[in-house]
């Protein structure tokens, strides 16, 4: 059972060295550092237990410093497909945004419309969606860089600033998941599968 604790603390450290995402690389971290704590205590080895035990004291006030920081926010509208800014933006992350929305492509969507989300004047996501007939928004690409996915850019855009298209006279978010993580984003996001259409998710556009 000792073993398998050190073990365990090994994986979880090893885990967080391959995060994206620091918010995620310091709670793994931690619990790492946390399972070797109990190791070294269980075996006798107080130096590993100490030095482990100081890794927890310092994710932990990391994660406290991360949790009360104000980030800015805003939106950037893209004026054409043709900006360099939103084409390298696409290249740069064409990989990653290839798993959540394999068949994206902006030549394929006529009448898209573009907006950057910004963090601390940082572009870190895109926003791309398509006017529906029947006052929908239909979203074609919602990305967000690894390093930034703690959903602050999601609940701005969509509970802060869904009020901006609620007066262009949009009603709901529609979207068509590719993919189960996007699936699994939209739900936590409060979309829930529409009637009568399968495979469609849609949430109400409420005034900011």
């Amino acid at each position: 059972m000792t073993e398998w604790i050190g073990y365990a603390g090994s994986a979880l450290v090893a885990l967080s060295l391959m995060m994206s995402n620091i918010w995620r690389l310091r709670w793994i971290n931690l619990a790492g550092a946390a399972f070797f704590v109990a190791y070294g205590l269980a075996v006798g080895a107080y130096p590993v237990a100490l030095v482990n035990a100081l890794i927890v004291v310092i994710d932990a006030y990391h994660l406290g410093v991360m949790a009360g920081k104000k980030d800015y926010f805003t939106l950037m509208p893209v004026a054409s497909t043709e900006e360099s800014l939103l084409k390298g933006f696409l290249a740069a992350h064409r990989e990653d945004i290839d798993s959540f929305f394999p068949d994206f492509s902006l030549k394929a969507a006529p009448g898209v419309r573009c907006v950057f989300i910004l963090r601390n004047l940082m572009p870190v996501g895109l926003f791309a969606f398509a006017p529906g007939a029947d006052g929908s928004v239909e979203i074609l690409l919602d990305y967000v860089a690894p390093e930034y996915r703690d959903l602050k850019n999601a609940r701005y855009l969509y509970s802060t600033q869904g009020g901006l298209l609620k007066d262009e006279g949009f009603s709901r978010f529609r979207a068509r998941p590719r993919s189960r993580a996007f699936e699994g984003y939209l739900r936590t996001m409060g979309f829930s599968p529409e009637h009568g259409l399968p495979g469609s998710f849609s949430r109400p556009i409420r005034p900011a």
